[in-house]
């Protein structure tokens, strides 16, 4: 079989978005749940952040006021987090992974998102090892203790010159994502997917020559036409 490398984003493509995303998930633990003291002014200042991140408002300035609000939050407080989110990614699509793992390809993780969430939730899921690199921006601690933040793939180009240090080629990359912080990635891509679980997302990129599915298991049909197409094209 021919060698493909499947280019996986996080947020919203391996872990569904209900109602939160990783990020924001934390960030609402930290307001409501848990036992370190967040004032009623930080609270607020997290109710903001989450409700503008939801709606894609602002997005050079959320991981700012994102590490700001959580500077001081133990490690532990992660693990809390992603143990509950890994419960979100279903059977069927763990399945799924390690299908893919098992036949052959090569899978990584591309996220403009947190790393250190995405590892977390990914350990917990028992789907680590599908993914031998995981890559994002990553907190720095401090005695086990948020003290900043490590800015690795900041921004949608990243992901796409993250792709090209690797020296992938587009020809045998798979692109699976879910909106507008892969979209470098996927118009780079010669299988370029988007997850659309809602139905919306075909409309908003309907002008981008992306295959749309509505779960993941449906990804087998298309790496499966694409790959046999190749073959009897030769």
């Amino acid at each position: 079989m021919e060698k493909y490398t499947i280019i996986w984003d996080f947020d919203g493509t391996i872990l569904p978005i209900a109602p939160f995303d990783s990020e924001q998930s934390l960030l609402h633990y930290r307001m409501t749940q848990s036992a370190e003291p967040f004032g009623l002014l930080k609270k607020g200042g997290a109710k903001a952040v989450i409700y503008a991140d939801r709606r894609e408002w602002f997005r050079k300035t959320f991981k700012k006021a994102y590490v700001r609000l959580l500077k001081g939050t133990p490690a532990s407080t992660l693990d809390e987090v992603c143990q509950d989110l890994a419960e979100k990614i279903s059977p069927t699509d763990r399945n799924v992974f390690w299908t893919l793992k098992n036949a052959g390809f090569d899978m990584i993780v591309l996220s403009c998102g947190t790393a250190d969430l995405s590892e977390r939730v990914l350990k917990f899921a028992g789907l680590k090892d599908c993914f031998p690199l995981i890559e994002g921006n990553r907190f720095r601690f401090i005695a086990d203790r948020i003290a900043g933040m490590d800015f690795h793939i900041a921004d949608p180009d990243d992901k796409l010159e993250f792709a090209k240090n690797l020296k992938l080629s587009p020809e045998r990359a798979i692109v699976v994502g879910d909106g507008y912080t892969d979209l470098p990635l996927l118009n780079w891509s010669s299988i370029p997917v988007m997850i659309d679980r809602t139905g919306k997302k075909r409309k908003r990129f309907t002008s981008h020559n992306f295959y749309f599915i509505s779960c993941i298991p449906r990804i087998m049909n298309i790496i499966e036409a694409n790959i046999t197409q190749r073959k009897t094209s030769r």
